[in-house]
């Protein structure tokens, strides 16, 4: 069990730079993609908070409103995030080295194992009952009032798939990967210490924790409870899905996170 989880994928720099304009396309669809299929979950939020008598939200009469808003503004995001996560900050040797062997036509078990993938999905659905356990002793001790109703299960089992791809190329690809180069250009190093990449995880893990509390206020008043109930969740999280961008690159972290908010979301009752 220690091996499988102490086990990294090992980037082949060559494979990287040789491959870097495929796994920056590939990359860049899979964030226009995540975006997309957020679509249906945002217009319902939006449905349910005007029905709730919230003001100021505006639900767009078309969905292909919102699909030319969303597909244009993603593909300028997207290929910012891309282009700072693996041009810009390729010195911090993360990126998607899965993605960029499947590009090399060489076989993917020589950088990592199926026991690896798994263990990594399997962390994340630990930390997800975890969490759904600590907010079933959370409503019994201290519930919150003022609840605005949630999407439904399939809108949860979309979004899952959205932020999972979305989050993790904003968070570990973009974000945390720029952190830790920017740290190994003051220090002037050619590779990041374990602290230089373990500041990384957690300065992303607070802006991910931050970038979720617009979204909270949808469904509840935000208090100084329910605003650090979000952080301190999200900070778990987002420190686990840092390590696995770490050990096992991005596409595992987007799986690993697509697992929790299944298991977290879908499957979990976490704000009933």
């Amino acid at each position: 069990m220690k091996t499988i989880f102490s086990s990294s994928v090992l980037p082949n720099s060559e494979e990287k730079k040789k491959n870097r304009w495929s796994v920056s396309i590939t990359v860049l669809i899979l964030f226009i993609i995540g975006s997309i299929i957020n679509i249906p979950f945002s217009r319902e939020v939006k449905r349910l908070n005007i029905e709730a008598g919230k003001t100021g939200i505006k639900l767009n009469d078309s969905v292909m409103t919102d699909l030319t808003t969303i597909g244009i503004s993603s593909l300028i995001l997207g290929i910012i995030l891309t282009f700072i996560g693996l041009w810009i900050s390729s010195r911090a040797n993360l990126g998607a080295p899965i993605i960029a062997r499947f590009f090399s036509k060489k076989p993917i078990s020589e950088i990592i194992n199926k026991e690896a993938v798994l263990s990594s999905i399997f962390l994340a659905t630990i930390v997800a009952l975890i969490l759904l356990g600590l907010f079933e002793i959370q409503k019994e001790l201290y519930p919150v009032s003022g609840k605005i109703p949630r999407p439904s299960k399939p809108f949860y089992a979309l979004v899952s798939f959205s932020a999972g791809i979305t989050e993790e190329i904003m968070f570990r690809l973009g974000l945390m990967s720029l952190i830790i180069t920017g740290i190994q250009f003051l220090n002037k190093v050619d590779y990041p210490s374990r602290k230089t990449i373990w500041t990384g995880i957690f300065i992303s893990a607070i802006f991910f924790g931050l970038i979720h509390l617009p979204l909270s206020k949808n469904f509840v008043e935000l208090t100084p409870f329910t605003i650090g109930v979000t952080m301190i969740g999200n900070l778990i999280t987002g420190t686990t899905f840092g390590w696995i961008f770490w050990k096992r690159g991005l596409l595992i972290a987007i799986l690993s996170h697509i697992t929790f908010d299944l298991v977290f979301h879908v499957i979990g009752t976490p704000y009933t």
